[in-house]
């Protein structure tokens, strides 16, 4: 069973999320912020983390450039969620291994996370 972070700022987001995962046979870790899912990357090196792009205070670029610059956690694939039109991220040279925006809901997330994890 894969084991899957995810971050989002949203209680609703994460609650409705988390439920289509653990129905696709994920174990599923959920955190509300950026510095949350630092701490518990480092507590339980999850197989992929499906980050939310913009939260206060450590966003998604910010966390994801902490990831990539671990060498304990750089192969971690990274999934950006966002609800933003513009799906071009790239911080600082760090990119993620995929954007799967809000609006395209289940069958995009659970494809993409299938891809990342292949």
């Amino acid at each position: 069973m894969s084991k899957i972070l995810l971050v989002d700022d949203d209680a609703d987001m994460l609650a409705m999320v988390e439920r289509w995962l653990v129905k696709g046979g994920y174990e599923v870790t959920k955190v509300t912020s950026g510095q949350a899912a630092l701490d518990a990357m480092t507590a339980a090196k999850p197989d992929l983390v499906l980050l939310d792009y913009a939260m206060p205070e450590m966003d998604g670029p910010a966390v994801l450039k902490e990831i990539r610059g671990r060498e304990d956690l750089s192969g971690v694939p990274v999934l950006y969620r966002t609800g933003m039109e513009d799906t071009s991220f790239d911080a600082d040279g760090v990119s993620p291994d995929g954007i799967v925006p809000k609006s395209e809901g289940k069958p995009a997330l659970m494809q993409a996370i299938e891809k990342a994890l292949a």
